[in-house]
């Protein structure tokens, strides 16, 4: 039997028309999606405890339900072309069964306390007030990692950073002008206490061998420092006749951009003012905050 228009020969073509939806239909439907989303609204100010979620999924499942059957016309298309539609949701049912199969069988992964774990520092050097080469030399490593950057390789207080800083940098080539005076006690105090109102932060996490080795190495810009007396050590809190001058069992400490890091979150939560900075008189008591941050360590994330 051959069709209209159609020549000898061919195979017939069933042709598909596409279904036109009657306003009462649209009306109808219409009608019944402004309802749901009544419904949605009012049962988001409904407290119905662990039904909450479920009468919420039903509740959008049936509006998608009406959109994809009547407005997306898959009750009166071709069924090859709802089960192609249906078959999706079978693959994303898939998806999120691995998702939650991984999610709660995959064992306790959550971080619990702070990323980098505080380091306990150790000295490695007795009585270092006393110079020794290998203090000099340790004190070199640690002016190049910690100080040149602000005071320059050569001590002049010209490194790179040293212009956005007001006051500059001590410049250690020369002998007036120090703050607690150019003595190994008074370069230690400055170490461990720093200047408030200047880029001279306090080094106090540092281990007191590690302070002691940086004075040793600060003096040889210049004129050699005189050897420390029992005096200037009674100052800066040291007892000579320990090995480790009588400090304190040095505090844990963590990386120092972790901690800056810190310090940015806080501002911003906070609301305060000003750059975080050394030497800024609203940073002053940082180290404090950190400490009792590490006392008190929340988990990163929570369940």
């Amino acid at each position: 039997m051959q069709t209209h228009g159609q020549n000898p020969g061919q195979p017939q073509v069933k042709h598909h028309h596409h279904h036109i939806l009657s306003t009462r239909l649209i009306m109808i439907v219409g009608a019944a999606l402004l309802f749901l989303t009544i419904v949605t609204v009012w049962i988001a100010g409904v407290d119905l405890g662990r039904l909450n979620f479920p009468v919420a999924m039903l509740v959008a499942s049936i509006k998608a339900t009406l959109v994809a059957a009547i407005f997306m016309n898959l009750k009166y298309d071709r069924r090859e072309n709802a089960v192609i539609f249906l078959t999706s949701f079978l693959f994303l049912a898939i998806f999120i069964a691995f998702s939650f199969t991984d999610l709660f069988f995959r064992g306790d992964v959550y971080v619990k306390g702070p990323i980098f774990k505080p380091v306990q520092a150790k000295s490695q050097f007795k009585k270092a007030w006393v110079s020794t080469p290998e203090l000099v030399a340790h004190g070199k490593q640690l002016f190049d990692n910690q100080c040149a950057s602000c005071h320059g390789a050569e001590g002049q207080g010209n490194g790179v950073a040293a212009a956005a800083l007001n006051p500059p940098p001590r410049n250690f080539t020369t002998e007036g002008g120090w703050k607690n005076g150019r003595t190994l006690s008074g370069i230690f105090k400055t170490l461990k206490e720093g200047i408030p109102g200047t880029g001279m932060a306090s080094y106090e996490t540092l281990p007191a061998a590690d302070r002691w080795a940086l004075a040793h190495y600060v003096g040889t810009f210049a004129k050699p420092l005189a050897p420390v007396s029992n005096t200037e050590l009674a100052a800066v809190g040291v007892d000579p006749s320990q090995e480790n001058g009588g400090a304190a069992e040095e505090k844990p400490t963590i990386p120092v951009n972790v901690a800056m890091k810190q310090l940015i979150k806080e501002q911003e939560q906070d609301g305060t003012k000003g750059n975080v900075v050394p030497g800024n008189p609203e940073y002053q008591d940082y180290s404090n905050r950190l400490d009792t941050r590490l006392q008190a360590p929340k988990p990163l994330y929570t369940r």
